[in-house]
């Protein structure tokens, strides 16, 4: 009860500290519990933050270790759920001991048996390799004789993505199951959805080189190697997303641009569509979500000048909420678009002056070409990123595929901003030309 009006306040701090108060002075020692309440209190502690050193943690984990034929096939995934978090060696073994069960089990298990069992063991980072085959021969069969719903697809095929588990039928049972849904997937069901599967895509060498094919010859070719058309799986879900446009939040329209951008399937019709949507959400979108559906926009070669002039907008007023990733994503694409828009400009660069120090070789060397392309000339901000680039020398001029934005930077910038770089860069490409001139001798 505590950890759902948690939740549903939207994570008071006062509120959590006061259930850390009631569950340190809870003990279920002598009390006559039963190993629902005893999976809930745990859950509920681990929610809040307790680890193996508090006693209803410690005394809920020896009761699970006591009593494990009371844990049944439906509390079994709040146990291992609560364990996935705990790491210790007590909770290690609840694990192993519920993964026995379920293996032992997994035949009868129901559509949403099934469904959270496959969730929660995706948790835990361990390899249950038999575990997982025969549950995935439980979905296998659940999915033909249509038991699953779209919810349950959700929560199996984002388990089995973080599991990275690379069985062709199971993904396959569940694609085929997903379009005979179509009518009844939701919008909350359909982002994950098209999320998860491009994810499953990319865990496959084949399949994602058939993906990124701009010819698209690789649909006939689909059906040998997973059982299933992909190119008719993700026209049903891009017709379903065209037709529930209008509930697409923010985080929804970013998160299924980003989906197609991993597996580089362009669809205009889609992507015209969600440019429409984000133009009648634009203040919803946070950094993150501005950051994926500009960088996907210009993988693709898009530019919706409107659409780019009042993200470019929101995106200068919200710019303390950037990490180094999006940020770099974001300037990168629209320096990538051509897009100079001065207001973001300079209140991404200023941004940043507060997260350079944690910007890898090749995010400030991307960095530094878009500040190249805007024209930016604030000593500052150069200063810094020129310096971490020197920092950085080894890795910044490493990468072979970085040489013409290298080139670039120093075409605008010159030996000025940070002469010690620029000496470094005349020497590389010194050493290069002599290496040229060798092979040509």
């Amino acid at each position: 009860q505590m950890k759902k009006i948690h939740q549903e306040r939207g994570g008071n701090p006062m509120l959590a500290q006061q259930a850390r108060r009631v569950l340190f002075a809870t003990s279920i020692l002598g009390q006559n519990v039963d190993a629902r309440t005893v999976a809930l209190l745990l859950n509920t502690a681990v929610y809040f933050g307790m680890e193996t050193d508090a006693r209803i943690v410690r005394e809920c984990l020896e009761y699970c270790l006591r009593n494990d034929k009371l844990i049944s096939l439906d509390v079994l995934p709040i146990v291992v759920t609560a364990c996935a978090t705990l790491k210790s060696r007590d909770a290690r073994e609840v694990i192993e001991i519920q993964a026995i069960k379920a293996a032992r089990n997994a035949k009868y298990l129901d559509a949403k048996g099934v469904t959270n069992i496959i969730s929660a063991f995706s948790k835990t980072g361990i390899n249950h390799e038999k575990l997982f085959g025969m549950l995935s021969k439980r979905v296998q069969t659940l999915c033909r004789i249509g038991e699953f719903e779209a919810s349950h697809l959700v929560i199996m095929a984002t388990a089995f993505t973080r599991l990275r588990f690379r069985d062709k039928f199971v993904y396959g049972a569940i694609a085929r199951r997903a379009m005979s849904l179509r009518e009844r997937v939701t919008v909350h069901e359909l982002v994950p959805l098209i999320l998860a599967f491009s994810k499953i895509g990319l865990k496959d060498q084949k399949l994602s080189k058939r993906f990124a094919s701009k010819a698209m010859e690789y649909v006939d070719q689909m059906n040998a190697e997973h059982g299933i058309r992909y190119d008719q799986l993700f026209g049903v879900l891009t017709n379903r997303a065209v037709e529930l446009i209008d509930e697409f939040t923010a985080s929804y329209i970013s998160t299924t641009l980003n989906a197609f951008q991993r597996i580089g399937i362009n669809n205009p019709e889609l992507f015209d569509n969600l440019a429409e949507r984000a133009l009648a959400v634009v203040q919803d979108h946070d950094a993150r979500d501005i950051s994926k559906t500009i960088t996907a926009l210009a993988h693709f070669g898009l530019k919706d000048e409107e659409l780019f002039r009042r993200l470019a907008s929101h995106a200068a007023s919200i710019a303390e909420q950037f990490e180094p990733l999006g940020l770099v994503n974001t300037m990168h694409a629209f320096a990538r678009t051509n897009f100079l828009q001065v207001d973001v400009a300079v209140a991404l660069s200023e941004r940043s002056l507060y997260i350079s120090r944690h910007l890898d070789a090749n995010e400030s060397r991307r960095l530094l070409w878009s500040f190249a392309k805007f024209q930016v000339r604030d000593t500052r901000v150069l200063t810094a990123i020129f310096n971490r680039c020197l920092a950085l020398h080894q890795e910044f001029f490493a990468d072979p595929t970085g040489s013409e934005e290298i080139e670039e930077i120093f075409d605008v910038y010159g030996p000025s901003v940070c002469p010690q770089l620029y000496q470094l860069y005349m020497s590389v490409d010194n050493h290069s030309a002599d290496e040229d001139a060798i092979t040509w001798s």
